[in-house]
């Protein structure tokens, strides 16, 4: 298990060129299933991912009280965070245009919460119980996919080149917190677990209680900026997330409509926002729904000019109800065929067909 953990002497430069090969790989996923809005494409970068060995080192480290191997687990996590970084940065940097609706899945890593580095503690000790367990290796693949590692730093990488600053702070401080949330638990699980052997324990008692309460600070420190992260999170713009704010504007503004599709267009002549919206209702609501309110509305709630291009779509509900006797009837008639079916197969089938 340590082996696995610190890679040391002649097995340091192969272990880099791989540990570089896969975060260049894995951030390369993320930040084109980030753009693309792909939540499958971003879970393969997660699972491609390899920062989860050496933070899980950090920990080792930590209550066997390595200093060495300390420096040289966060060195490595530090290297692979700039590199997951820049990546993004540059690959958003040399992408035709720049996306003006970003996707829901980096508008999910921008904006970290409490619940956040809650995950990140239990998740790091059912990592440091696979590292310990090796029945139970199988649980790494669920813990990388629990704390993404690698996706909030790409979104950083993306909105630093995007200038949007607080977005990259928000992603940044997830990742923080998922650093630190596994460090802390898995820390408290490696001693738990009996890494640290009773005699060691008597000997480095202070050393690993010292460990311990680094990690605890470091835990304090990431939830202080999550408590407060309300008071700095940017309020919603047309750029931010247009989608959800003209959703809950429409349904503020009708409620018998629904949003289908939302597209924002910025004309180089204009300083107007043109919105395309799509919206559906049933059958028989008005036709004339009032765009000019709507786009009042959405004009002081985005605080900028902004044109509505509403389209309407009718669509025809069907409904249909079956109740209780109705379906043991349907159930009769099925077990009833069932029997019949021993003389006449055929019996069967016809009679699936009419209930059908």
């Amino acid at each position: 298990m340590i082996a696995d953990l610190f890679h040391e002497g002649r097995r340091r430069q192969p272990f880099l060129h791989r540990f570089l090969g896969l975060m260049t790989l894995s951030s390369l996923i993320a930040v084109l299933g980030l753009l693309a809005d792909s939540t499958a494409v971003v879970i393969g970068a997660m699972l491609v991912a390899p920062l989860m060995g050496p933070v899980l080192g950090v920990s080792a480290a930590l209550v066997m009280d390595w200093p060495h191997r300390i420096w040289s687990s966060a060195i490595t996590v530090a290297m692979g965070s700039g590199v997951s970084v820049g990546l993004a940065f540059l690959v958003s940097l040399l992408l035709p245009g720049s996306p003006e609706l970003l996707s829901d899945e980096l508008l999910a890593r921008t904006s970290p919460t409490i619940l956040d580095l809650g995950v990140a503690l239990v998740a790091g000790g059912a990592g440091a119980f696979a590292k310990v367990r090796q029945q139970a290796a199988d649980a790494i693949v669920g813990v990388a996919v629990a704390v993404a590692l690698v996706p909030p730093l790409a979104v950083t990488g993306i909105t630093l080149e995007l200038g949007r600053y607080q977005m990259a702070t928000g992603a940044f401080l997830l990742f923080l917190a998922n650093v630190i949330g596994i460090v802390s638990s898995a820390a408290v699980a490696f001693v738990v677990l009996g890494l640290v052997p009773t005699s060691r324990m008597r000997s480095t008692r202070s050393h690993v209680a010292h460990g311990l309460q680094l990690a605890a600070v470091g835990t304090v420190a990431v939830v202080a900026p999550l408590q407060l992260i309300d008071q700095w999170r940017p309020e919603p713009t047309i750029d931010s997330n247009p989608q959800e704010l003209v959703a809950e504007t429409v349904q503020g503004w009708r409620t018998d409509v629904s949003v289908i599709s939302v597209a924002l267009e910025r004309p180089e002549d204009s300083e107007v926002a043109v919105i395309q919206l799509t919206v559906a209702s049933e059958q028989g609501t008005d036709a004339d729904l009032g765009v000019a309110e709507l786009a009042e509305d959405l004009a002081l709630v985005i605080g900028e000019p902004v044109e509505v291009v509403l389209t309407h779509v009718e669509s025809n509900v069907e409904r249909a109800v079956i109740e209780d006797d109705e379906l043991d009837a349907a159930e009769a008639e099925i077990k009833a065929a069932e029997e019949a079916e021993r003389q006449d197969p055929s019996v069967l089938a016809s009679s699936r067909e009419a209930g059908e």
